[in-house]
């Protein structure tokens, strides 16, 4: 027999139908990636790293444009008096005591922007951690939901062989229905947290893809190490409060050393006096002082000493909440610890009491209200025990931006 003309044609259009979503999703597959390769990647291209770093690089322009020496000024002048031509060059003078305590305040605003580039940089590191973090401990509870939903479904299956059987009631067969009802439910829902914080992970990452590119190579397993460090130097907000103290007390020095403003040296000719005996180039030299009698920078010296006032008082409370924050911050960490202990015990313990119940169940020595109950205990066990992980995991991560001293890095 021969087949109509236009039957290959839609064949084709069948398995092109089938084949090509397939292909759209093979091609654009998450990449595995680990809590490393996203904190590099925070690192590298996260927009809040990128604005601190455009900080640090006006810091290093206004230390720049401190160390330039002003520009002279020349003019050119005629008169109908004699000598008609005139030309001037004024030099500013930079005074020598002016120009390095202002080099200095540059210096000195410049090494705090770079403390403030390496404590965002460990923010960004934060960030990005704690988002690995929070990812890892959403699709373990996903693992588990899973797991909470074929075990209800494996319930199901023994309450409705039993109740064919005639050793369970019909009850019995709704219960385990409900039970199987909600952890599929909670499957779905954890499914989407798990999927919403891969895409906040993607935003700490810098990436701004709507879509989920990436999945989690690294596991959620035990506790995080210790990263303690020995070093007792001050950790960085308060060097960079420290830094900015020493920036406004230079700044102020300054001001107060600009009670006179500049000094100008003049220096020309004057040429062009036909019907006199001077008919020749005439040097010109002159030098313009300043009169400190009424403004002697007063504003701009108030305006400078409050900035220190301030830039100390800011020290001050940075120094309390940094101290105050480190505490709290070893205190979670040495309570979660603890907690992550019982837990271990509290999951084996639950996990044993569930598979018992289970067996007593099927064998008919005891009721599906004692299974369920035990399921569910040993699910929120599993459930409290992910929790604590994550939480253990992000207090260090807290305590090591709390605490972190590294010297910053010059752009």
């Amino acid at each position: 027999m021969i087949r109509p003309s236009g039957t290959l044609p839609r064949a084709w259009l069948l398995v092109a139908l089938l084949v090509l979503p397939w292909g759209g999703l093979y091609a654009q597959a998450p990449r595995a990636i680990s809590r490393a390769d996203a904190i590099q990647a925070a690192l590298a291209q996260a927009p809040r790293l990128l604005l601190a770093g455009s900080d640090t690089l006006a810091a290093a322009a206004n230390a720049l444009s401190a160390r330039l020496f002003p520009d002279p000024v020349a003019s050119i002048g005629y008169t109908e008096s004699f000598p008609r031509y005139h030309a001037e060059l004024s030099i500013p003078l930079d005074l020598p005591w002016i120009r390095s305590a202002r080099k200095a305040a540059a210096e000195s605003n410049r090494a705090g922007s770079q403390l403030r580039l390496a404590f965002a940089r460990v923010a960004a590191q934060l960030d990005a951690d704690t988002a690995y973090t929070a990812a890892l401990a959403a699709h373990a509870l996903l693992a588990l939901s899973r797991r909470n939903t074929r075990d209800a479904d494996s319930l199901l299956g023994i309450a409705l062989f039993r109740n064919k059987e005639g050793d369970a009631s019909l009850l019995d067969v709704e219960l385990a229905r409900v039970f199987a009802g909600q952890q599929a439910n909670a499957y779905a829902a954890d499914s989407l947290a798990a999927e919403s914080t891969l895409l906040t992970l993607q935003a700490s990452m810098g990436m701004a893809d709507g879509e989920i590119a990436i999945s989690l190579s690294d596991t959620l397993r035990r506790p995080p190490p210790d990263r303690a460090s020995a070093d007792t130097s001050p950790v960085l907000p308060i060097a960079a409060g420290e830094a900015d103290v020493t920036t406004a007390e230079l700044a102020a020095k300054a001001q107060r050393a600009s009670w006179m403003l500049e000094p100008t040296l003049t220096a020309g000719i004057e040429t062009n006096d036909p019907g006199g005996t001077e008919n020749r180039i005439l040097p010109l030299v002159g030098l313009a002082l300043p009169l400190p009698l009424l403004n002697r920078n007063r504003g701009n010296v108030a305006i400078a000493e409050a900035e220190v006032q301030h830039a100390r008082a800011l020290l001050a409370a940075i120094r309390v909440e940094s101290g105050s924050a480190i505490g709290r911050a070893q205190r979670a960490v040495q309570m979660i610890l603890a907690q992550l202990t019982r837990d271990e015990r509290m999951t084996v313990t639950t996990e044993h009491v569930s598979s018992m119940s289970l067996t007593a169940y099927r064998e008919g020595a005891a009721t599906l209200a004692s299974v369920l109950e035990a399921q569910r205990m040993a699910r929120d066990v599993r459930a409290q025990h992910i929790a604590d992980l994550a939480a253990a995991w992000t207090a260090r991560s807290v305590l090591m931006l709390l605490t972190e001293t590294a010297a910053p890095r010059v752009p």
